[in-house]
């Protein structure tokens, strides 16, 4: 990660037709992440020194035509409700 580069935090949200392209998104989203958490299938939250576009293009370029990606910058204000401790801590510190 280039030094000097401020960290963001990510929602992204991805669909594939295949599992094994499913994978390649999870494997290239855990070698980017400073940080990650995930209780969903599909949605990820990510911290990242890399841009939103840069995410999306690069999980594009590994899974190839077919998927639908989303890839949105977090502000720092959100809600949630019916998370387990762990997952209410992670989104407390990141958010």
């Amino acid at each position: 990660m280039p030094l000097g580069r401020p960290l963001s935090l990510y929602a992204v949200v991805f669909r594939f037709d295949h599992p094994a392209t499913k994978t390649k998104a999870i494997a290239y989203l855990n070698s980017i992440s400073v940080s990650h958490w995930s209780q969903f299938d599909d949605i990820w939250f990510v911290q990242s020194a890399k841009s939103a576009t840069e995410i999306r293009d690069e999980l594009f370029r590994r899974t190839g035509p077919g998927g639908k990606i989303v890839v949105a910058l977090l502000a720092g204000f959100a809600a949630w409700l019916g998370f387990d401790e762990p997952a209410e801590s992670w989104l407390t510190q990141h958010l």
